[in-house]
């Protein structure tokens, strides 16, 4: 692992990263001018992205004749391009605040927003469909519904998605663990040692994606346990560790992603599951209404608008 689970990150390049990639190639022959805007560079990626040349040698000790040297020396026609390059290594960092910044400059009564929000889930639902095949749709629920136990990964705002897929499954019969909010990725970790190649991981990151995500994802997989992953497209830093990847087209412009399209996939997960599971389920369902009836309030007039 690159960091220590539970630590906080800085916006650091992908390891992959083009401009990542060809300063780790030039760095050893590079002068020390050019390795203190490099060193820079690396500290400080997100933050040179955002900022003009002459902010940025001005942050950090170097002329601009030294950061076009350096973008040429790495490869580069130029600064422009250098920047350019780096940009797009942070587009899913930057993009929804681009879009916000856009749809805050339009001009618009409330209910449009309302109404154009609303029409931007149904969008984004119906794209979801249609990335969903039989053979998909059949895996996924096997795999939920097989596993001894189920431990879901989901932090930040997906922590809230992940406590509502969880709090389903276990109504479905299934045995259901998931990030404690106050343990983060180290009390994830201490669930997780115990499960085994019957057991299953569901993890879920949207843009922007969170490392903790990711990173404790990867380590699971490199452990040799299961992994279904949900996410939003086949560039997501997750998609790649999953067994099984379910994608959910999440765009949303007053937001980095949409919340009710991912909670739409994850309820029609629960109801696969609990149709497979069914026998299960309608016990549990039983035993449940039973034990919790004291605690329920019903409608005045039976519900029937009596």
């Amino acid at each position: 692992m690159s960091r220590e689970f539970g630590k906080p990150a800085v916006p650091m390049l992908p390891a992959s990263a083009i401009v990542a990639e060809r300063i780790a190639a030039a760095y050893p022959e590079l002068s020390q001018a050019l390795r203190t805007f490099a060193d820079f560079v690396l500290a400080e990626p997100l933050r040179i992205a955002r900022m003009s040349i002459n902010d940025t040698v001005a942050a950090s000790g170097v002329s601009v004749a030294t950061a076009n040297r350096f973008a040429r020396t790495i490869g580069f026609d130029g600064y422009a391009q250098f920047r350019q390059e780096l940009i797009r290594g942070f587009e899913s960092v930057l993009s929804p605040d681009d879009r916000l910044k856009r749809k805050l400059s339009e001009e618009s009564t409330a209910r449009e927003v309302l109404v154009a929000s609303l029409e931007e889930d149904i969008e984004n639902l119906k794209a979801t469909i249609l990335n969903l095949d039989d053979e998909r749709c059949a895996q996924a629920v096997t795999m939920i519904a097989q596993a001894r136990k189920i431990f879901i990964i989901g932090f930040d705002r997906a922590g809230s998605l992940a406590e509502l897929l969880a709090n389903g499954l276990e109504l479905a019969g299934c045995n259901v663990r998931m990030v404690e909010n106050a343990g983060g990725a180290a009390g994830a970790a201490r669930q997780l040692y115990r499960f085994g190649d019957e057991d299953l991981v569901i993890s879920i990151a949207f843009p922007r994606y969170l490392k903790d995500t990711v990173e404790l994802t990867h380590y699971v997989r490199q452990r040799g346990l299961r992994v279904l992953a949900i996410t939003d497209n086949q560039n997501s830093p997750l998609a790649a560790f999953g067994d099984l990847t379910l994608y959910v087209r999440a765009a949303r412009q007053y937001s980095s992603t949409s919340d009710t399209a991912i909670l739409g996939l994850i309820e029609a997960l629960i109801a696969g599951v609990t149709h497979q599971c069914r026998a299960v389920a309608g016990e549990l369902a039983d035993a449940y209404l039973d034990f919790s009836y004291p605690w329920l309030s019903t409608p005045r007039g039976g519900g029937n608008g009596g």
